[in-house]
């Protein structure tokens, strides 16, 4: 009885292993189908059930590696990943950071659209739920350390709509796209960074 159920055990996680190596791979098809996209955001993060900022800009990444992510309110601030380094450009502030840019999925939620292939399911685990005309990727990191423990990825068709992210410190990242193009022929100019004269550059 004892190696029935034993044996009862390891099929079941043998099963739940291969579904989720499927939905894995299922995932990273559609991400990498995603060569190059531009789209409008809207961000809203939480701590503790609690609003503590919502911004509104646009986006655009180039897979591998290459991101703009461009808030234009209620502060100007830039992201842009150029395969090698990530600047974070504060206006007000006339203040940009840089430091080097991780092959990987984590970071901030572009970096992590834009995160290099065959990623996802070295670093998640991956179900999935339908919902009409709508799928819900639903990803656990599989290691503790892990920039997002959680990624909610929420797609129609082959196209994403939106994403939530649980990172580290409890705080809960939405954002919702709009008026997405993808597979566009997109400037390269929009994945680098000129540092502004008289800014202080931080390199971390």
């Amino acid at each position: 009885m004892r190696n029935k159920i034993i044996w009862l055990l390891s099929c079941i996680l043998y099963m739940q292993s291969a579904y989720c190596d499927e939905v894995s791979s299922q995932l990273q098809r559609k991400l990498n189908a995603i060569h190059n996209m531009t789209a409008n955001f809207s961000q809203v993060v939480k701590a503790k059930r609690r609003t503590i900022s919502h911004s509104f800009g646009t986006m655009a990444l180039q897979r591998p590696g290459h991101f703009r992510w461009d808030t234009k309110q209620p502060m100007e601030q830039l992201v842009v990943a150029d395969g090698r380094r990530l600047w974070v450009y504060d206006k007000d502030l006339e203040q940009v950071t840089v430091k080097k840019q991780e092959q990987g999925l984590g970071g901030t939620a572009g970096l992590f659209l834009s995160g290099y292939n065959d990623t996802v399911a070295r670093d998640f685990n991956v179900t999935v739920a339908h919902n009409g005309k709508k799928d819900r990727f639903d990803l656990h990191a599989k290691e503790q350390k892990a920039n997002f423990q959680r990624v909610i990825l929420i797609f129609q068709g082959d196209m994403i709509i939106g994403m939530e992210l649980f990172d580290q410190l409890g705080q809960q990242t939405s954002v919702t796209l709009t008026q997405e193009k993808i597979n566009q022929q997109l400037p390269p100019s929009l994945f680098t960074f000129k540092v502004p004269r008289g800014v202080d550059v931080v390199d971390q």
